[in-house]
């Protein structure tokens, strides 16, 4: 955690030092502003998945969806076990079928608990913090988006960047 910290911060300052070189303070202000905003997001990120992670070992799932992996191998349910014998009108087959089909739809209970990371507070306020910082400069007319956008990827390509190399290293 501290050599990302540390990564992070030595990023923030060579990438902020070579914009401020190649085109000015107006770029290293959208540099940095970007960079802080992205590796506030990416924090945020973080850190809700890493209570999602610690509070799933306590109970139970979150949601009571089936296995991903049967629902792609059996998508219509061919294969499910405790079938009777398939019904030979037509009517009453689609019917069967409508109903079987309706009762696998998710409802707004179950997409609430499904994306409830997704919407955790730390998450909304870090991308309210990189809107407000997008529309601070350009109220102050000096929003470059070239530089805004290398500031806010680098710091999620260096974290990435820094635990691709720290995994390959590792055995």
């Amino acid at each position: 955690m501290r050599s990302l910290v540390a990564l992070l911060l030595l990023l923030a300052v060579l990438g902020g030092a070579a914009i401020y070189l190649l085109d000015g303070y107006e770029a290293l202000l959208n540099f940095e502003t970007g960079f802080f905003s992205g590796a506030l997001v990416l924090a945020a990120s973080a850190f809700g998945y890493w209570q999602m992670v610690a509070g799933s070992g306590e109970s139970a799932p979150h949601h009571d969806l089936p296995d991903i992996v049967e629902q792609i191998d059996d998508r219509y349910g061919l294969w499910e076990e405790g079938e009777s014998e398939p019904a030979e009108d037509v009517k009453t087959l689609l019917a069967e079928e409508k109903a079987r089909l309706k009762q696998g739809r998710r409802d707004l209970k179950t997409f609430l608990k499904t994306t409830k990371p997704a919407l955790s507070l730390y998450r909304l306020g870090a991308y309210l913090v990189l809107v407000a910082g997008v529309f601070w400069l350009i109220r102050s007319e000096t929003f470059a988006p070239v530089a805004y956008l290398v500031g806010a990827g680098l710091a999620p390509l260096g974290v990435a960047a820094a635990l691709y190399f720290r995994r390959a290293v590792t055995p």
